[in-house]
């Protein structure tokens, strides 16, 4: 640092020199001194100021984070359950394929139970009505020998039971006198079995009954197949 004397008469054009106490603020800070308020107090005033829009602005985050953390673990555990339920659901919807093929068998079953339990009932009228009801018996021949041709017809075979009544009704019946009607000890009563050129002719009841169930039954398999 330099200095130099000056004399009495020089003193008036010397520069004043402002000398800084120590410990006093600078023109920012004398600011500050001269509004009154302490520097303190001040900055204070200005991080008040401020702290709203963080506030803000961390609240915003916060419940960003927040929803994006729920929506995360709510996946999570929607898999997770998702995973332990796929097997339970695979699983009954096995059962419910199963019951519902079952329960089309059962339909069928049922169905060809009920014809077998009806043409059996009515199996067992009509053979009631052959033997309290002769003219049973002369229908069902009457009817099958409509069938055959006369001309190449030459033998009836029948029960032992029923030939009497049949050659006694020989002529309501039409049978031309070359039709040979013979007792057969092999078949039951009601049945009737034409003998021709061409082949036998079987209208037994029982016979009957077998075709009609046949029948029966196929028609039910198409429909449910």
């Amino acid at each position: 640092m330099s200095s130099r004397i000056c004399r009495t008469g020089d003193a008036a054009g010397a520069p004043p020199i402002e000398w800084r106490a120590f410990g006093t603020l600078p023109a920012r800070g004398k600011a500050a001194q001269k509004s009154g308020a302490p520097l303190s107090a001040q900055a204070q005033q200005e991080g008040d100021t401020a702290s709203p829009g963080r506030d803000r602005e961390m609240e915003t985050r916060a419940a960003a984070a927040y929803q994006q953390g729920a929506a995360a673990g709510e996946a999570a555990a929607t898999q997770r359950l998702q995973a332990r339920m796929d097997p339970q659901l695979a699983a009954l919807t096995a059962i419910v394929a199963e019951l519902a093929g079952m329960r089309k068998k059962f339909r069928v079953e049922a169905e060809e139970a009920t014809v077998k339990l009806a043409l059996a009932i009515a199996r067992r009228v009509l053979h009631r009505e052959l033997v309290m009801d002769p003219d049973a018996l002369l229908g069902l021949v009457k009817a099958a020998f409509q069938k055959c041709d006369a001309r190449e017809t030459h033998k009836l075979r029948l029960s032992p039971v029923d030939v009497e009544l049949v050659r006694e009704h020989r002529e309501r019946l039409n049978l031309p006198p070359a039709v040979e009607i013979a007792a057969d000890a092999s078949l039951t009563r009601g049945s009737a079995i034409f003998e021709t050129s061409r082949g036998e002719l079987d209208a037994s009841l029982d016979t009957q009954f077998v075709e009609i169930e046949r029948g029966l039954t196929d028609v039910l398999k198409r429909r449910h197949a």
